[in-house]
């Protein structure tokens, strides 16, 4: 009899083993599938943020600056970008749009091909800019949108080369007078 009774405590055991493991699958699975329910909210929301934080020209913006280029129609204007950046990319398009809208011709838009510090940078090949260029400074003053400038960047590269022949930084080809160099957002 007691061969019996230990046989009938053996396999209640083992039932209540299988329920509880059963109830622990069935619960996991449960979590799984809200989690997966979820997952598309969560990236959307994600994305969201991301799109939040990406700039954009506003419309007062985009007329404060082409207000301020307008005064120079046909002027030359040179781009670089950060490559491999969609946000800086889409950024500089949005900005060179207001050139072409103002009517100044776009010479090029060139590859950063080093790791550029954020925001945006305007520098004029040599120590005088022509006056033009103030409107570019005017321009994106008038936006509010902050830059860092600066003249005589040709001499600049030149004497950072001369320092160090693998430096990298912006060059200038020769007939560029200045360039607007996008980076990563901030």
């Amino acid at each position: 009899m007691t061969s019996r009774v230990a046989v009938r405590i053996v396999g209640l055991a083992l039932a209540i083993g299988i329920v509880w493991y059963i109830t622990a699958i069935n619960a996991e699975n449960a979590r799984l599938r809200s989690a997966a329910t979820n997952a598309p909210a969560a990236s959307a929301e994600r994305a969201a943020a991301g799109a939040a934080a990406a700039r954009s020209l506003t419309g007062e913006q985009r007329q404060a600056m082409l207000e301020k280029l307008q005064n120079n129609p046909g002027r030359p204007v040179w781009f670089a970008t950060v490559p491999n950046n969609p946000e800086a990319a889409a950024y500089q398009k949005q900005i060179q749009s207001v050139f072409e809208a103002a009517g100044w011709e776009i010479k090029s838009n060139s590859v950063v091909r080093f790791p550029m510090k954020p925001g945006i940078f305007v520098f004029a090949a040599d120590e005088e800019p022509p006056g033009y260029l103030a409107s570019v400074n005017d321009a994106f003053e008038a936006a509010g949108i902050a830059i860092t400038s600066g003249r005589g960047y040709r001499e600049f590269v030149r004497a950072k080369k001369e320092e160090n022949k693998d430096w990298l930084g912006l060059e200038l080809g020769p007939e560029d007078v200045y360039v607007v160099a996008v980076g990563r957002a901030g």
